[in-house]
């Protein structure tokens, strides 16, 4: 399964939501999601929904975040531009029209023959329809 940035947090903190992976199921992450969830750790000035969130939260919720997060554990599987690159420019050929972030993880998503998953939060409806009408399997995970 590919996870967003936000289900990617809840992981590292053992927050996982319990219907998100089924036993056995390994978890891979795109590297542009990856760098979200870092700049947000990072850079008080980005104001996104995961920045917003972790300004609320409690120091010692951030401290561990931003330690799971520069420590990212070799059981998350992280997806190199070197392996998404191809595929990402053939969606592009396949006249796919998203975002890169989104393009990469419609990518992954098939590179790897995985589910992509995203929190409520990270609702894509145009993520959402290019991984419909290629038959991708994707889920909304209630965050």
């Amino acid at each position: 399964m590919v996870v967003d940035d936000h289900l990617l947090l809840r992981i590292l903190l053992n927050d996982e939501p319990a219907s998100l992976r089924p036993t056995g199921a390994r978890v891979l992450t795109t590297g542009l999601w990856y760098h979200r969830l870092s700049r947000a750790l990072c850079n008080r000035t980005v104001a996104g929904t995961l920045s917003r969130r972790l300004g609320r939260a409690d120091p010692s919720i951030g401290a561990a975040a931003v330690r799971a997060v520069t420590a990212l554990p070799e059981t998350i599987g992280l997806l190199s531009l070197r392996d998404l690159a191809w595929p990402m420019a053939r969606l592009l050929d396949d006249d796919v029209r998203l975002n890169l972030i989104s393009l990469e993880a419609l990518a992954a998503a098939e590179h790897e023959d995985a589910e992509l998953c995203l929190a409520t939060a990270d609702e894509n409806p145009q993520l959402l329809a290019a991984a419909g009408a290629r038959s991708r399997p994707v889920r909304l995970v209630r965050d």
